[in-house]
């Protein structure tokens, strides 16, 4: 425990027995502070990007699908961010970044659950 400024406390939070609140108490020498409350989040899951490849261009709308994006704050293709939209707690939609390369590269939400990832791979167009 370190204090941060006066009135401030800041802690490493155990390992959570559960999902959910649970109760807090902070003890100094001048006393206890009851009734405050520390919230556990399940982890946050990618299972899906669809489609999960586009152009090098960029541009590409995508359905990503998992658990726990409802909080996002932010959603990064090769760890450029991405255009965004929450629609439920399963599921967001991005628009890719251009890629300067081809190839397979992580995609990762950003959020009080983690930070899961899955993939997308840039592919090149046609050269006409």
């Amino acid at each position: 425990m370190a204090c941060l400024f006066a009135g401030a406390v800041s802690v490493l939070a155990a390992g959570a027995p559960a999902p959910g609140a649970v109760a807090v108490t902070v003890t100094t020498a001048g006393g206890r502070a009851h009734g405050l409350s520390y919230t556990y989040l399940d982890p946050s899951t990618i299972t899906d990007i669809s489609p999960n490849s586009g152009p090098t261009t960029g541009g590409t709308e995508v359905t990503i699908t998992g658990t726990g994006l409802a909080d996002a704050e932010e959603v990064s293709f090769h760890g450029t961010p991405a255009a965004f939209a929450v629609v439920s707690d399963t599921t967001l939609t991005a628009t890719s970044p251009p890629s300067a390369t081809e190839g397979t590269f992580d995609v990762t939400v950003t959020g009080p659950g983690g930070t899961p990832a899955g993939s997308f791979t840039y592919v090149s167009g046609p050269d006409i």
